[in-house]
């Protein structure tokens, strides 16, 4: 059982690794290399959420709010984020992506895609049901 324990870290392993290097040169060639892991999350939670107030992000990653904030300001002086203040409550600040974030989504989620395709390229349709099924075993809450 072991050695089958060990097929699975080597695999998990070399996912991450094939992950970091298509992002790492799809951002790079896209002029995307000055974003980091941590602010990638901020943006993912962003466009997976619409236009979401500080509060929203922070309850969906598990963060204080002002952790929120401080990474929020400087997404939005890289141009990635914009804030819109809410005209029911001025205190209020709806963030959304601007076109340079909406483009860096598109990009991250195309890296996903290409990264799916590898891993399922060499199974026939039963193995990518099978897979698929594995997965969301793994996954579900």
């Amino acid at each position: 059982m072991m050695d089958k324990k060990n097929i699975v870290l080597d695999t998990v392993e070399m996912i991450s690794q094939l992950m970091g290097e298509l992002e790492s040169k799809a951002f790079e060639q896209e002029g995307f290399s000055d974003i980091t892991m941590n602010q990638m999350l901020y943006l993912e939670a962003v466009a997976r959420l619409g236009q979401p107030a500080f509060h929203d992000i922070a309850e969906d990653l598990g963060v204080t709010r002002p952790s929120v904030s401080g990474i929020i300001k400087k997404l939005i002086k890289m141009g990635y984020l914009a804030k819109l203040q809410s005209e029911q409550d001025g205190r209020v600040y709806y963030i959304h992506l601007t076109e340079k974030g909406r483009r860096f989504n598109d990009l991250h989620s195309e890296v996903h895609q290409i990264l799916a395709r590898r891993i399922t390229e060499n199974l026939d349709p039963f193995e990518i049901e099978e897979l698929a099924d594995l997965l969301a075993k793994i996954t579900a809450p």
